[in-house]
């Protein structure tokens, strides 16, 4: 008697066998299409953060541009004054336009750089004509390009020294030196303002690395 019992049991579990790998496998299969979805998700969330950067971009160089034309016009209406000048022309009346043009376009940069992310306005002691116009050619090709560099902004109150990854002028992301705290940053009233952030903090992290040719590039969903 007990000889038959085992051997019906062997029975059952032979026959239960198949039937438990296919339910693991459905459950496998199943566990795949909802990573499968999560990922999809995520990366047409990470499409659409990547197309609302890139307009954002194109309206901070269309707003350069402006202001580079509205120079080169000055610059232009004053080589004209100065060609028809000619030799016998008042030039310290000539100089005396291109420097007011030149303080001019300087606060004009001075005022927009107050609102622009650091690195995108870079402003020297000069006050002539010519630097603004170099300012502004560099102003151009910086709202194009995503950088790395080490600047100083405000966390919590206190001036700190961070490293500062910036897509054109359209967002920027910062890591402490140390690497211990990480987060976004936005202008502010002339200020850089840290605003630090815990849950995607190796996100951008990892971010900085790509971009300073440390990491493999790999798609990372930024805050």
């Amino acid at each position: 008697m007990r000889l038959a019992a085992l051997i019906l049991l062997a029975s059952v579990l032979a026959a239960a066998d198949p039937a438990a790998a296919i339910l693991d496998e459905l459950r496998a299969a199943n566990q795949a299409r909802a990573d499968l979805a999560r990922e999809e998700a995520a990366w047409s969330a990470e499409q659409q953060r990547l197309q609302a950067l890139i307009a954002a971009t194109t309206a901070e160089t269309d707003r350069l541009a402006v202001v580079v034309g509205q120079a080169e016009r000055e610059c232009n209406a004053a080589r004209d004054a100065l060609v028809a000048l000619g030799g016998a022309g008042d030039l310290d009346d000539l100089r005396v336009r291109l420097a007011s043009a030149g303080a001019a376009a300087m606060a004009r940069l001075r005022a927009l750089a107050a609102t622009v992310l650091p690195g995108i306005i870079r402003l020297g002691e000069d006050e002539g004509f010519d630097a603004a116009i170099a300012a502004l050619e560099r102003a151009e090709l910086a709202a194009g390009a995503v950088t790395v560099e080490v600047v100083s902004g405000q966390r919590n109150g206190r001036t700190e020294a961070v490293k500062l990854l910036r897509v054109a002028g359209a967002a920027a992301w910062w890591v402490s030196l140390d690497g211990a705290a990480a987060g976004t940053a936005a202008m502010r009233d002339g200020t850089l303002l840290l605003l630090q952030t815990s849950d995607q903090s190796d996100a951008i992290r990892a971010a900085l690395a790509q971009a300073e040719g440390r990491a493999t590039p790999t798609i990372v969903v930024l805050p």
